[in-house]
């Protein structure tokens, strides 16, 4: 398959920035969990606290959090919920953008 602008190690960079940018001033920011998932025109990449991934603590673990959204045409990333499988909210996004409903 031929990608478009975002490869997957850059889509891991700005990821990685995101959760920087959204840690408290003093905190560890998350680590990213396993490899982006590639589903066509975006990239999807989990996350999860750096005292759970490398320790198993887990109350440190992230709840509520759903994986973050990299679009390889180079738009704004976005966040999925939590609520529901990354699998099945991008193929509701994908059908939304292709018109051809859910």
């Amino acid at each position: 398959m031929t990608e478009l602008g975002i490869s997957a190690e850059q889509a891991k960079s700005i990821v990685e920035a995101i959760l920087v940018k959204q840690t408290p001033n003093g905190s560890v920011p998350p680590v990213l969990v396993g490899e982006p998932v590639d589903y066509e025109s975006w990239w999807v990449q989990g996350y999860q606290s750096r005292a759970f991934v490398e320790d198993g603590d887990e109350n440190a673990a992230l709840a509520g959090n759903g994986p973050i959204v990299v679009p390889k045409d180079g738009s704004a990333p976005f966040q999925l919920s939590s609520a529901l499988p990354a699998a099945v909210q991008m193929k509701r996004i994908r059908a939304d953008r292709t018109g051809s409903g859910a």
